[in-house]
């Protein structure tokens, strides 16, 4: 830095250079710049779901046991209503997958095994889970991941409790934690695509089990896990649910960038609140354009 010196009634006086000056100025600028971190001086969009917009992979995740019986035709009205939403908040790039849960005694199998709705789906679409003590599980993807593909989504969501009989259940804890870990870790209903809106929509009316038929401290930790599962794969949980409290809400939504829940007893009329959840979600995620 240049200085001039100066003797004034026998005073030494140092004057800074009127270029240096600016030159001074405009270094503290950039130390006050690059000292300032990025998640206080700016929003990081990254941290975003990519919009809407940009794609949306949607698989629904139904409760196929016995239970479930007087709200299945409620879910599958308030489906179809939610679907139109999706099409149009994904400017009709969207893909949907339709699958099922369910689980039967040892020795015994849910009836709707035997009939054309199932025996009809490719052997890749049908997991049986035998390594439960006293229960198999039952992981059914009624309808891969397709491009636009409302119509034959559609087509076999009308199956369920139709041509294709609702399924058994056992106890009151139920294996939808066994399908979600399926669909997420394994792409069972297919691939997810990168940098879209992803979306697991749970609907149940019981908490998660495993393999065991019983809701434990084991199936809070595999929750966990999963949540954690989804964050790294950029996928947000919807979980509705009749039940007030569930270990999915608790370790899995709760857990989860961007997951929502809902209540509703009996499942009726539950798309207009689902549909403000997805507007919402999308209006929030459109940040990341």
């Amino acid at each position: 830095m240049k200085t001039i010196t100066t003797i004034k009634n026998g005073i030494y006086k140092s004057i800074i250079h009127p270029r240096s000056k600016y030159i001074m100025i405009l270094c503290m600028l950039l130390l006050t710049q690059n000292s300032c971190k990025k998640s206080t001086c700016e929003y990081d969009n990254n941290t975003l779901p990519p919009a809407c917009t940009k794609g949306m992979d949607v698989v629904f995740v139904i409760d196929y046991t016995g239970s479930m019986g007087g709200a299945i035709d409620n879910i599958k009205s308030s489906i179809s209503n939610i679907v139109s939403t999706i099409v149009a908040k994904s400017a009709g790039d969207y893909r949907l997958a339709l699958t099922i849960f369910d689980e039967a005694a040892k020795g015994g199998a849910p009836a709707y095994v035997g009939q054309v709705p199932y025996t009809s789906l490719p052997a890749a679409n049908k997991l049986v889970i035998t390594s439960g003590p006293t229960t198999n599980q039952y992981l059914t993807v009624m309808e891969n991941f397709g491009y636009a593909n409302n119509t034959t989504f559609a087509t076999q969501l009308a199956k369920l409790n139709g041509p294709m009989s609702l399924g058994n259940g056992n106890g009151f804890p139920e294996p939808g934690d066994l399908l979600i870990d399926k669909l997420i870790n394994s792409s069972f209903a297919g691939a997810w695509r990168p940098n879209i809106t992803k979306l697991v929509i749970l609907i149940t009316d019981a908490p998660a089990s495993g393999d065991d038929d019983m809701n434990t401290a084991a199936d809070d930790t595999f929750l966990n896990t999963l949540a954690t599962n989804a964050n790294s794969s950029g996928v947000q949980c919807i979980l509705i649910s009749s039940q007030a409290t569930t270990n999915y809400e608790t370790k899995l939504i709760d857990n989860n960038t961007g997951g929502l829940k809902l209540m509703s007893a009996n499942f009726a009329n539950i798309s207009p609140d689902i549909i403000k959840m997805i507007n919402n979600l999308c209006q929030n995620n459109s940040q990341n354009k």
